[in-house]
């Protein structure tokens, strides 16, 4: 492990959402020399849109596009991550953060999927203080399906100005064919372009990727 590098970890319930919600990010950090990680909660599951070996395929063609390392915590327990004691996920998670001692940590907001609950629940639980170690950013990122319904979602805002790089953060997005939906869904290219839009206006900016601090150290 390099010290001289950032270290970022993003924590994602599935190989998808961490690239809706801060590929952005990462594209500019992978430019700046980042050290980036990516831990998706599960892989591969019983709907045919979620064959392991294909999703695996695509998960790594975005590691390499991202220069990250990525890991897996379970196999094929696509929606039924709520199944899995809490104890084995922080205890998964405990584990890669104490190694990997990231300076940022990204960790997906709470949406109605029973997935994203569970990650989201245990993520926090892991990325609690710990002796001699503390990350200077853990924030959250947005999941498209959960801009309305969750009601308010705590922490400031930080928004990330994503206009150079909007173009390549869809097509990144797009390495995960199997996950592309028709709209009115906003999984897809229109989708993403809206959402980084209504960001971007919010702030300033033509295109904007926004995330909830949960604790800052400057």
């Amino acid at each position: 492990m390099d010290e001289s590098k950032k270290r970022i970890l993003v924590i994602a319930p599935h190989a998808d959402d961490e690239v809706l919600g801060c590929g952005g990010y990462l594209l500019h950090q992978k430019a700046l020399g980042a050290e980036i990680m990516l831990v998706i909660g599960t892989i591969g599951g019983t709907d045919k849109r979620q064959d392991h070996d294909t999703r695996m395929a695509e998960f790594d063609a975005v590691c390499r596009a991202l220069d990250a390392e990525g890991k897996v915590l379970f196999h094929n327990m696509d929606a039924r991550m709520d199944t899995i004691p809490a104890f084995d996920i922080t205890s998964r998670l405990d584990s890669i953060i104490d190694t990997f001692r990231p300076e940022e940590i990204f960790i997906n907001y709470r949406s109605l999927h029973q997935d994203h609950i569970k990650l989201y629940d245990c993520a926090l639980a892991s990325v609690r203080l710990r002796e001699g170690y503390s990350p200077r950013l853990v924030a959250l990122y947005e999941y498209p399906f959960a801009t309305t319904q969750v009601g308010p979602i705590g922490g400031g805002y930080m928004y990330h100005d994503i206009s150079d790089c909007i173009d390549a953060k869809v097509a990144l997005f797009e390495l995960y064919a199997t996950q592309i939906r028709a709209t009115p869904s906003p999984l897809n290219r229109d989708g993403v372009l809206a959402l980084a839009r209504i960001r971007g206006v919010e702030c300033g900016v033509d295109y904007a990727e926004k995330f909830y601090v949960q604790k800052m150290i400057l």
